[in-house]
């Protein structure tokens, strides 16, 4: 998952600067940081063109 990784701390400090309480800030960035894990794997997957 090399790229992919996300700063949490710093996300969360950004977040909590704009007013998103810490909880919702944080399911909300590990949602994030899931999907694009699974958008990249999705792509990894995904068999050569023609």
């Amino acid at each position: 998952m090399s790229g992919l990784d996300l700063d949490m701390p710093a996300a969360l400090a950004t977040a909590r600067e704009m007013g998103a309480a810490g909880w919702a800030a944080a399911e909300l960035l590990l949602a994030m940081r899931m999907g694009l894990a699974a958008g990249s794997a999705a792509r990894r997957s995904d068999p050569p063109g023609p």
